[in-house]
């Protein structure tokens, strides 16, 4: 951010802004901290391809926020130059996502920071690129990237909702102890998605007890699109008996049948529960 005005004997110096914002409620630590790498180093080559050697590069300095935003001072680059780069290196993002090629420009230096950049596409839900010659801020979603004479599609993860579910499936997989705990996950009945959840030492044998069981699990999970991916607490967790009826539970019912309640839904599913 540069300042509104200078302090006495402080000599103000233009500034060029490049941003990526990275979206995604789960997208590991270290694949943001390598982006930050990735992003310099786009950047520095895309400076070799538009003021050449210079003895005085541009110096791009690192905001702390969620979003990887740097800046550059004008000290031997101009800021024309700056500008310039952070658009080509924004507008080869973004061609280069769509087509998979990048800007003749683009070195094979610049070609692999810029897809390792696309590829937090696998973990993240978008990518927002901004720079201060780009008429508006653009959003990527997904990427087509050549390797090796073939398109590799990435494509950004749906985005998360948080809803008040009750999980029904089997208690398949405990994880020893970590840094975060225990982790266990129930697959699904509906979507044989594996829903994860942590938990203490306090549960342990709760848990065990219930572990290869039909199950029953209630509390907040992540969504993304219609599929479970996780609790974001301890859940409620009971085993399922057979003669135990489903509106007992609180829970989201999968799609219906065009026509039938909920209540005819409910009574169907337990009376195919019930033994002869």
């Amino acid at each position: 951010m540069v300042p509104s005005q200078a302090w006495p004997g402080q000599v103000m110096v233009d500034t060029s802004t490049f941003r990526l914002t990275v979206d995604g409620e789960s997208v590991p630590t270290e694949s943001v901290a390598a982006a930050w790498q990735h992003v310099g180093k786009l950047l520095a080559a895309m400076e070799r391809v538009v003021v050449g050697d210079s003895y005085s590069p541009g110096r791009w300095h690192a905001d702390h926020d969620p979003t990887i935003r740097l800046t550059a001072s004008v000290n031997g680059v101009s800021k024309e130059q700056l500008d310039e780069i952070g658009l080509r290196v924004a507008e080869g993002l973004i061609i280069g996502s769509r087509s998979g090629h990048f800007p003749k420009e683009f070195g094979e230096e610049a070609i692999q920071a810029a897809r390792s950049l696309l590829r937090l596409l696998r973990e993240a839900e978008s990518l927002t690129i901004y720079t201060e010659k780009l008429e508006k801020e653009e959003t990527i979603t997904a990427a087509n990237i050549e390797v090796a004479a073939t398109l590799e599609q990435i494509v950004g993860q749906p985005p998360r909702r948080k809803i008040y579910s009750a999980i029904e499936g089997t208690l398949r997989r405990l994880t020893v102890e970590g840094k975060q705990g225990y982790s266990a996950s129930i697959r699904d009945r509906y979507t044989s998605a594996p829903v994860q959840f942590s938990f203490s030492r306090d549960h342990l044998e709760t848990i065990r007890g219930l572990f290869d069981k039909n199950v029953v699990a209630e509390g907040v999970v992540v969504f993304a699109g219609d599929l479970p991916l996780r609790f974001l607490e301890v859940p409620d967790i009971k085993e399922r008996k057979r003669n135990t009826p489903l509106r007992s539970f609180v829970g989201v019912l999968p799609p219906l049948p065009d026509g039938e309640m909920a209540e005819d839904f409910l009574e169907r599913l337990n009376d195919a529960d019930s033994p002869e």
